[in-house]
């Protein structure tokens, strides 16, 4: 629509009577745009400066021509429904938003209301142009007028002017799904970092340091190769991220032969050097600056210099474009004013904790790795003595303390024993104790079983005398020999021997039960009889009221006594 108009022959020579703006609906893409930042953005109208796709677009919306629109934009200060709304208002000063190319030139002598634009074609409104020439040619600045001095609006203006209400509307409505769009991203930005950084403290409690220092090296380069983490427009890291980003930096850039950075903040590399009675070597980092890259090639990671400050120093270097380092070169005794900076400081325990700068270099003063091993040594002989010192005061004290820590240990060692070997006897004795205890219990025991066991057999034994006399006095008497009806039972013991006798007429086998229980050689509570052939076993409880002759045992019959188990 917008670059596809109709030429300028197909444009009514007159536009006094037409809508000074296209239709409403037309400026609506142009609103759209203006919504989702695709117009220009807001300036002061003192400094501003149109650019060309700004131009054009107010140039289709108000139909005015290039100079006219630059004029429109710097007045409003970039606002493009500003300047829109300027034009419209002031589209009554006689045509000035006719096109250009309609051929209708008039007098360059004449006044227009717009400075360095083309001069107002004729119009039909006659008191604008009176007005317009009142004014001697001067400059009439396009403004919003009040509604008690503003002409009446051409009824083109008022249906623009009524179309405003709803392109507000609208223009807020499609602001709300941007706005729950930006808060939803900024919500899941939230959670992931909330998320890493209580990932790093639990690793850091859980995890080895040499696990979570190779994780977080891991990490500091993956955010500097996508650009975050402490720089523009990144996540700013804690201290022990951005040194391990410096040092996977540093790495990547010059190798891997350099001072042992320490991947943490700067105060918690004071204190390791504080422990181990050393000085801290720092160097702050400055990227931008034109003397870093040669510095880091050619002294930084010299041999000499690597050497020499890894024997006598603890080393901690960092970007000064980041927050720790930063802070670290704003302190007043660093004196940070020219990088490359190095600086050797001594934080010994004697000290307080006092941090104290020793020395410092920068600039021309360490481009040499001979300059600043000359600064070095010079410095380390001059306060190493002092840290000598201290140090072997430590160790004297820390000697007296393992000492009189021993002393105490091996008296509460002796002591330890002599409790041991005190118990040691205490238990001994009461073990002896026990066993006598329990060797006294298990004779009574063993008595009072005997006493039972012998109270049972006698018991047993008179009750078989008292079964033996009662069978003795139940016996029958026996029959002669060849007597009619009787019958003759041999009997065989379990301890081998052989008996016999003979029973009368009518003798049950309860008669032949009472004999082997009258017998000296049986002593068996319960017994039964067994025939051998054809196999019977005789039972007292089952057979014993049964006369001999119906159980077969008559004429004679061979029988095996077997006691009951």
């Amino acid at each position: 629509i917008v670059s596809k108009r109709k030429s300028s022959r197909e444009l009514p020579r007159d536009r006094s009577h037409q809508d000074p703006c296209p239709h409403p609906s037309l400026l609506l893409p142009y609103s759209l745009h203006y919504l989702t930042g695709l117009t220009l953005t807001m300036a002061d109208s003192g400094s501003y400066v149109p650019d060309d796709l700004a131009v054009s677009r107010l140039q289709m919306m108000a139909h005015c021509d290039e100079a006219q629109a630059r004029f429109l934009l710097e007045a409003s200060g970039g606002n493009l429904e500003l300047a829109l709304q300027m034009a419209i208002e002031n589209s009554a000063l006689g045509g000035a938003y006719a096109e250009p190319s309609l051929g209708h030139r008039p007098d360059p002598t004449r006044g227009g209301p717009f400075p360095g634009a083309a001069p107002s074609l004729p119009s039909h409104n006659a008191p604008h142009a009176t007005t317009a020439a009142a004014t001697g040619g001067a400059v009439v600045p396009p403004r919003p007028r009040a509604p008690m001095a503003r002409a009446p609006a051409p009824p083109a203006g008022a249906a623009v002017a009524v179309a405003a209400a709803p392109l507000s509307l609208i223009t807020f409505v499609l602001r709300i799904p941007l706005y729950a769009l930006g808060l939803g991203f900024r919500l899941m930005r939230y959670t992931a970092v909330n998320g890493v950084h209580a990932a790093a403290i639990v690793g850091d409690r859980v995890l080895p340091v040499s696990v979570m220092r190779a994780a977080r090296s891991a990490a500091a380069a993956a955010v500097a190769a996508v650009g975050g983490g402490g720089g523009p427009g990144g996540v700013d890291l804690d201290p022990a991220g951005q040194a391990a980003l410096f040092v996977a930096t540093f790495k990547s850039l010059y190798g891997d032969r350099h001072p042992r950075w320490q991947e943490c903040g700067w105060r918690v590399a004071c204190q390791q050097a504080r422990r181990e009675f050393k000085f801290l070597f720092v160097y702050l980092h400055s990227p931008e600056h034109e003397d870093t890259d040669a510095f880091c090639r050619t002294v930084l990671t010299h041999p000499d210099v690597v050497d020499y400050v890894n024997l006598h120093c603890v080393s901690w270097g960092g970007d000064v474009t980041a927050s720790d380092a930063f802070v670290l070169s704003q302190q007043v005794q660093m004196g940070v004013t020219r990088f490359p900076y190095v600086a050797l400081l001594s934080s010994a325990p004697g000290d307080g904790g006092r941090l104290q700068l020793l020395a410092a270099a920068s600039g021309p003063d360490v481009s040499a790795p001979g300059l600043l091993l000359l600064r070095l040594r010079a410095t380390v002989e001059a306060h190493g003595v002092l840290l000598a010192a201290q140090r072997a005061e430590v160790e004297e004290r820390e000697f007296a303390r393992r000492l009189l820590e021993e002393q105490d240990a091996e008296y509460e060692a002796s002591l330890a024993a002599d409790r041991k070997r005190e118990a040691e006897r205490a238990e001994e004795r009461k073990r002896q104790e026990e066993e006598e205890q329990r060797q006294r219990e298990e004779e009574r025991l063993a008595q009072e079983a005997a006493a039972a066991e012998a109270a049972r057999v006698a018991e047993a034994a008179a009750a078989v005398e008292r079964r033996r006399q009662a069978a003795r006095a139940a016996l029958l008497p026996e029959p002669p020999a060849g007597a009619e009806g009787s019958a003759a039972i041999r009997l065989r013991l379990p301890d081998g021997s052989h008996t016999s006798r003979s029973f009368p007429q009518g003798a049950t086998l309860n008669a032949v039960f009472d004999y082997v229980e009258s017998l000296d050689a049986s002593s068996y509570p319960r017994f039964h009889l067994v025939s051998s052939y054809p196999r019977r076993v005789f039972l007292r409880a089952a057979h014993g009221p049964a006369q001999l002759q119906e159980l077969g045992l008559v004429p004679q019959a061979a029988l095996f006594v077997q006691p009951d188990e």
